[in-house]
């Protein structure tokens, strides 16, 4: 499968449910992770939360942006290449939106 392709399917949510070639980039540097994240379609088993993008962003803190964490997620302390961590993403985008 090409990788324009993939971005498509993880954009619309209609990755292989054995897919986990997460960290595959786009020209950008941007992971899939973080296309799935943003648009709340990562698996429910989904623990590769400190894939970073090219300007250091986790997926974590994409998925924090977003609204879109799992109820179970339990990284807050993780932090992107600032220092910011999880939980203070979440909370700007809560108190932001």
């Amino acid at each position: 499968m090409n990788t324009r392709r993939i971005f498509s399917q993880a954009r619309r949510g209609n990755l292989p449910s054995d897919f986990d070639n997460w960290s595959l980039t786009d020209d950008r540097g941007r992971p899939v992770a973080h296309v799935a994240a943003t648009y709340g379609h990562l698996p429910a088993d989904f623990d590769q939360w400190e894939i970073a993008s090219q300007t250091g962003h986790t997926v974590a803190h994409v998925a924090a942006t977003n609204g879109h964490l799992p109820d179970d997620f339990d990284q807050w302390d993780l932090t992107d290449s600032e220092g910011v961590t999880v939980r203070e993403e979440s909370e700007y985008h809560r108190d932001h939106n």
